[in-house]
């Protein structure tokens, strides 16, 4: 019965009229169906073993696409518009919606995608899906989307026993700069703070903005705590430059507490509490520093 029910499966999403796309959690091309076959203009073994990278057209950003892998593989559904390119050459508009396929232990393992030729008239929908998942004043994934995100990795990390660390991230003294310069500086400042913390961190961690001044990142694939310690007195380093805004120059700095999978914790609130706890360690003792959650109670 199983098999018979796969099989029927299998040819009515071939038969589907919408072009329908599986892929790996790399990304990697498992299967298609014959409308995606129509649509795009290879064949099923043209495509099959490739990425989606194979259609582009050029005309999305690099931006656009982080913020879509971000999305899926926090576990979230991602819809919008993108100009694809066929294999004769020519672009077509496509909306399409992927979802992620989690496996019993809650871990992405595929994607699918089904499209839909057509432009959609409502331009909205693509700014109301960044308003969902991002920080409408630094642009960086917001923290429903960064809580999905850490809850996706601790789940691949439990699967795959790997490490992985959480870093939470305070501004020194930030309420100062808004009470002597305004809120209108104080959120220049934060978005230029955003911007040296993405520009200080690897492609694979990911920063966001969790509320007010207070930040945090995700660090995957970095076992040895002496590289994690490097990477926070980077960050401390490149905050602790001055910032020009609005022809002020200001001083600040900022407070990092790390916690780490699975010493400090398997969940994501117990996580966000240790880094919590240790920022403020770092900031009992006088800010512009990194504290680490410490194996023992005695902090």
């Amino acid at each position: 019965m199983i098999d018979y029910d796969q099989q029927v499966l299998a040819r009515a999403w071939d038969a589907a009229t919408n072009p329908v796309l599986i892929t790996e959690r790399t990304g990697c091309i498992v299967w298609i169906n014959n409308a995606f076959c129509r649509l795009s203009g290879y064949s099923k073994p043209e495509l099959v073993g490739k990425t989606p990278h194979l259609l582009s057209s050029g005309r999305q950003s690099s931006t656009f696409y982080r913020d879509l892998w971000l999305t899926i593989l926090a576990g979230l559904p991602w819809q919008g518009e993108m100009v694809e390119r066929r294999k004769d050459g020519a672009s077509c508009t496509v909306n399409q919606i992927i979802t992620p396929v989690l496996d019993p232990h809650g871990v992405v393992t595929h994607f699918i995608a089904i499209l839909h030729n057509f432009k959609v008239t409502d331009e909205e929908r693509a700014n109301m899906q960044q308003l969902a998942f991002h920080d409408a004043l630094t642009g960086l994934p917001n923290r429903s989307l960064f809580l999905n995100l850490l809850n996706q990795a601790i789940n691949h990390a439990t699967k795959h026993q790997q490490p992985l660390a959480l870093m939470f991230i305070d501004l020194d003294h930030f309420k100062s700069v808004n009470d002597t310069l305004g809120h209108a500086c104080g959120d220049k400042l934060l978005v230029a703070v955003a911007e040296r913390l993405g520009q200080s961190v690897r492609r694979s961690d990911v920063v966001a903005r969790l509320s007010g001044d207070e930040f945090a990142i995700l660090i995957t694939c970095m076992e040895q705590v002496d590289q994690l310690e490097a990477l926070a007195n980077k960050l401390i380093a490149a905050i602790g430059e001055p910032f020009m805004i609005d022809a002020h120059r200001i001083n600040t700095a900022i407070s990092i507490g790390i916690s780490l999978f699975p010493a400090n914790g398997a969940s994501v609130e117990d996580l966000l509490e240790q880094a919590d706890g240790a920022m403020y360690l770092a900031k009992r003792a006088g800010g512009n520093a990194c504290r680490f959650k410490r194996l023992s109670p005695d902090d």
